[in-house]
């Protein structure tokens, strides 16, 4: 048993098939089929139940595969370890970070960063929240940046707080009566909003899978707000942007309301209910090793966003 073969074999359960996870690791289906075949032989198990379509792992088959991620992870951070030993000023980072996050965090650090570590290669993996969260449990990203506290998140994860953010509700006026009002604005505080008295208003939310959808259904609930009309959208400034002109309220990060003119220029509230604000975090696998740069790069966006 090698290195190439607890690789093979986990492309393969992640594939759910052996001709997809040949093309993903670009050899020839029979060459993998053969060392399926070979370790199956070796070990006296089954690893596959072949006749479901996809593949699906065996009991034998999900010990295997849970082990050789452990393996194939200290192998990785050994060799991270070895090649910083030997040069600490090259190698890749490879970064999972929610789309608009991205646009919004990283030009006020990637030239800094570039600076002092000029050869390191910063890979990024744009997707919802969920979707990075399992890839960095698989080991498919080193690091990720996300919304949320390190309830929100399964075990097996280390956090470390980057800021807090606000979340606010950003509402057309039209659709904001004289009885929800609990406190006015003024020159250094918005309006605040009794949630309670919103039943019946549109709300726009986002897709499954994003951080903010949870929150929001989270504060609503609190509310005792069950919204009868909800347009779901894949953007937060597009929820802000809609929000804007009346098609329903919405409930978003300071993050999506400051590339649009920040909360003076959009028709923001700060509103009632527990869930004012949530964690900006770097997470990363328990115990896994961090590579000067990379440690340097959470270090950075610290400093640059903890200023807030």
């Amino acid at each position: 048993m090698d290195f190439r073969e607890l690789k093979y074999i986990v492309t393969a359960a992640e594939c759910g098939s052996i001709t997809a996870a040949a093309r993903k690791l670009y050899i020839a289906q029979p060459s993998l089929s053969y060392v399926i075949s070979k370790v199956e032989e070796e070990t006296g198990v089954k690893l596959f139940d072949r006749k479901t379509t996809p593949i699906t792992l065996t009991y034998a088959g999900r010990r295997y595969v849970e082990t050789a991620r452990e393996i194939l992870k200290m192998n990785d951070d050994l060799l991270r370890e070895l090649h910083d030993i030997g040069n600490e000023e090259s190698g890749e980072i490879n970064l999972g970070i929610p789309t608009e996050r991205a646009g919004y965090m990283l030009p006020k650090v990637l030239e800094q960063f570039k600076h002092s570590f000029p050869k390191v290669t910063l890979r990024l993996r744009e997707a919802r929240s969920s979707v990075i969260v399992h890839d960095l449990e698989n080991g498919r990203i080193d690091l990720a940046i996300l919304p949320g506290n390190e309830s929100d998140l399964p075990a097996g994860l280390t956090t470390e707080l980057i800021y807090k953010e606000k979340l606010y509700l950003v509402a057309d006026r039209s659709l904001i009566t004289k009885e929800m009002i609990l406190e006015p604005g003024n020159s250094e505080q918005l309006p605040m909003v009794d949630l309670s008295k919103m039943k019946g208003v549109p709300f726009i939310l986002m897709g499954d899978g994003q951080y903010i959808r949870k929150y929001a259904e989270r504060i609503l609930h609190e509310a005792g707000i069950d919204p009868a009309e909800v347009v779901v959208v894949t953007s937060g400034i597009t929820a802000v942007q809609l929000a804007n002109v009346g098609l329903g309220a919405t409930i978003v990060s300071e993050r999506a309301i400051i590339p649009q003119g920040g909360l003076r220029e959009n028709q923001c509230y700060r509103y009632t209910g527990s869930d004012v604000d949530w964690n900006v975090l770097a997470v990363y696998r328990n115990g896994a090793y961090l590579p000067r740069s990379q440690r340097y790069f959470i270090d950075l966006l610290k400093e640059t966003f903890g200023k807030k």
